[in-house]
Order: structure tokens, then sequence, then C-alpha cells
């Protein structure tokens, strides 16, 4: 009896060490097959990270006030920001459309209510019996989903149906779309279109 008891004494311990190799061997590779931004140049390795990830922040009569969608987030350890890839945001308004944002790289904070963005950073909003066409492009911008505001100090330009502005700096009040142009502001008007007969 007391050799069965020794011998089960002696093998707990290696199937418990073998177990744990097996799972730090298998979360391993797992995080070895994640596609690391451009930015992680170091190949810095994350403590937490999820695919196909969303993030929706409520007002406070609990309606959806934003969306927040990536196709990977990232938390690397003592970073207080989360990387997220290809991420898309949608900002709910009051009236129209959604407005939809789009970048390559963003960065996150930990409870979602400001977003740096990087790369080609796209506003978008769709044409609709509310509002026009209008399209954004900046290399970079600030979010802060909550409040409907966003600012950048970089280029920027916008497109309308019947206009194109360039200027550099901006902010930007997304529920009533309104933009700032801050310096070295440029427009020009795009002739409307003869009907062809």
């Amino acid at each position: 009896m007391e050799k069965k008891l020794f011998a089960l004494l002696l093998i707990l311990p290696m199937v418990s060490i073998a177990i744990t190799g097996y799972v730090y061997t298998y979360s391993s590779a797992e995080q070895s097959q994640i596609i690391f931004p451009e930015q992680n140049t170091q190949k810095k390795v994350a403590n937490t990270f999820f695919n196909h990830a969303t993030i929706i922040n409520f007002s406070v009569t609990g309606d959806p006030k934003s969306k927040i969608v990536g196709d990977q987030i990232f938390h690397y350890p003592d970073e207080e920001d989360s990387e997220i890839t290809n991420p898309e945001i949608t900002i709910f308004r009051d009236i129209g459309l959604p407005v939809q944002i789009t970048a390559e790289h963003g960065w996150i904070n930990k409870d979602g209510t400001r977003v740096f963005l990087k790369g080609h950073t796209v506003i978008k909003r769709e044409a609709s019996k509310d509002n026009e066409f209008s399209q954004l492009e900046t290399p970079e911008l600030t979010i802060w989903p909550n409040k409907d505001f966003a600012e950048t100090d970089k280029a920027v330009k916008i497109t309308t149906a019947a206009t194109i502005a360039t200027g550099v700096g901006m902010k930007a009040y997304l529920d009533e779309e309104h933009y700032y142009l801050l310096n070295n502001v440029k427009a020009r008007h795009i002739p409307a279109k003869k009907p062809t007969k």
C-alpha cells in the first residue's frame, strides 16, 4: 500500500509539470501566429490579446454611443494603452447616419474613452436624407468617442460633393459634424456635373 501511495505521489507532480508545459507551449504557439503591427519593432510579447475585439460605449441613457472594432487588441506589460490593429470606430449620432472612422493602427486607453489613430485615417459619412457625403483624411487623429470630439495637428483633407478643403491642424465636433481647420487652409469648389442628355 505504501509503495502505491509513494508511486502516486511521484507521478502527480510529473503529470502536473507535463500539463503546465503543454499549456504554456500551446499558448506561446498561438501567440506566435499573431501578425505583430509595424510599430511593434521590438516584438514585445503581449500579456493580453484579443482577436476580433469589439468595445461598445454607452450613453447615460443606455443607448450605444460608440463602437470600436479591431482585428486584434494587444496589451503589453508596463503600458497603459492597448494597441489595436485595423480599428473601425462608429460614432452614433442623434440625427442622421453614424460617422465611420477607420485607420491602420490605434491605441486605446483602458476604458475606451480615448483613441489615438495612426496611418491612413478616414472619417466618412455617407449621403442620406439628413446629410450630404463627406470624407476627412489625415495621418493621425485623437478621438474622445463619448465626447463626440476629435483633433489632430497633422495635415487634413476634407472632401464633400461640392468642395475639397485642406489645412494643417483640426478640431472636430463629430455629432454636429463641424470641422475647424486651423492653419494653411485652402479650399476649391468642385463644379457640378452637367446632366447627360
